[in-house]
């Protein structure tokens, strides 16, 4: 996790979903699901990717935890006696879909032009492949290199490649994760049959599971990138963000007042600091943040009878008040705006693929 965050916070890449934009992001979800199915990605996706900064960059842009894009040049060049003899280029876009629906990863390369010189020539030659690297335990990639003509590859048509992840191998229960990287490579062969390798490229970090508590059973996301959500006023719950805002900026000026600083956690400012981590619903840690919630309620006046006590962190969390340290908050909200917070959440949870414990992280956003 403490790897995950640093690659996360160096990328500065946030997996992000607005509440406000459910139909969206299930419609996206749909699409992203499909890509096994189809000879592309889903293009309107990958055009609103495209358009971040960070998709020019060697490392490419996840816009969010189950889709990736990059665009660039793959190019390579000979020298002989520190002279360059033949060069070529082959620019392109690539976009990869980590399946929301399976625990697969689909992965496209389209070439939208070319340059050469010297010895290399539209007829030259140009290989790509993409293999899974450092973890490689229970991933295998349907496709082997793809070879053609340099000239070839901006003829319109996309290329593909699928890793597939074998829960069957999982030591990681009962979730059965693996976590894998895939990474791309090649090469090129100018005129005279001379090969020059690059690669390997970006490397791809993913996690594949079987959590049976998530809507659909098995999916991918990639890995670095930090989970955030938001909640942001105008929505419906704006006591819940004032609250949320309060314990995040103001921890003391909130209730109960334990008699010393309070710390608490999750805010989205600081990467190198500890986020939440989400548990079971109904589950043991949960009954006894509830528990301890109640107990701090009991103790501040209730305004209106309607009113429902809010906690932050929640109680679907690790760090909630039944941790035990004090470094939480409590306060009397609309019983609506609290339900459709509530709601919000765990629409949330399940659409950025939360795990359960120690094994995810996320951080809150509220404005």
């Amino acid at each position: 996790m403490e790897e995950a965050r640093r690659i996360a916070a160096e990328r500065g890449q946030v997996s992000e979903s607005y509440g406000n934009d459910r139909e969206k992001v299930d419609s996206a979800r749909t699409a992203l699901g499909a890509a096994a199915t189809r000879a592309e990605p889903p293009i309107p996706i990958l055009d609103e990717c495209l358009k971040r900064p960070g998709a020019g960059s060697n490392e490419g842009h996840i816009l969010n935890r189950n889709f990736w894009c990059q665009q660039g040049k793959i190019w390579a060049a000979i020298y002989v006696n520190g002279k360059e003899e033949g060069y070529f280029e082959v620019l392109y876009r690539a976009a990869a879909v980590a399946n929301p629906l399976e625990r697969k990863t689909h992965i496209f390369i389209h070439g939208d032009d070319y340059n050469t010189r010297g010895t290399f020539s539209a007829w030259s030659t140009m290989g790509v492949t993409f293999q899974c690297t450092v973890l490689t335990s229970g991933c295998s990639i349907d496709n082997e290199t793809v070879v053609m003509d340099v000239g070839d590859w901006d003829d319109g048509e996309w290329v593909q490649w699928n890793m597939n992840s074998d829960e069957n191998v999982a030591t990681q229960q009962p979730e059965k994760v693996i976590r894998n990287f895939v990474a791309g490579s090649g090469f090129g062969v100018d005129d005279f049959g001379r090969r020059i390798d690059w690669g390997p490229g970006t490397r791809l970090g993913l996690r594949c599971d079987s959590a049976t508590y998530f809507t659909t059973p098995r999916s991918c996301i990639f890995t670095d990138v930090t989970s955030r959500l938001n909640y942001i006023k105008g929505q419906g719950y704006d006591q819940v963000v004032d609250h949320i805002m309060l314990a995040q900026d103001h921890p003391e000026q909130t209730d109960p007042n334990r008699g010393t600083p309070k710390v608490i956690p999750g805010k989205w400012a600081d990467l190198t600091k500890p986020g939440l981590n989400r548990v079971a619903y109904q589950g043991d840690v949960w009954k006894k943040n509830e528990a301890a919630k109640n107990i701090a309620c009991a103790t501040i006046p209730k305004p209106n009878p309607t009113d429902q006590c809010d906690e932050y962190p929640f109680a679907t969390t690790l760090q909630g008040a039944g941790k035990g340290d004090g470094n939480f908050s409590v306060k009397y909200v609309n019983g609506g705006q609290n339900g459709s917070a509530g709601g919000v959440l765990r629409w949330w949870y399940d659409r950025d693929r939360v795990l359960y414990g120690a094994l995810d992280e996320f951080y809150v956003w509220a404005r």
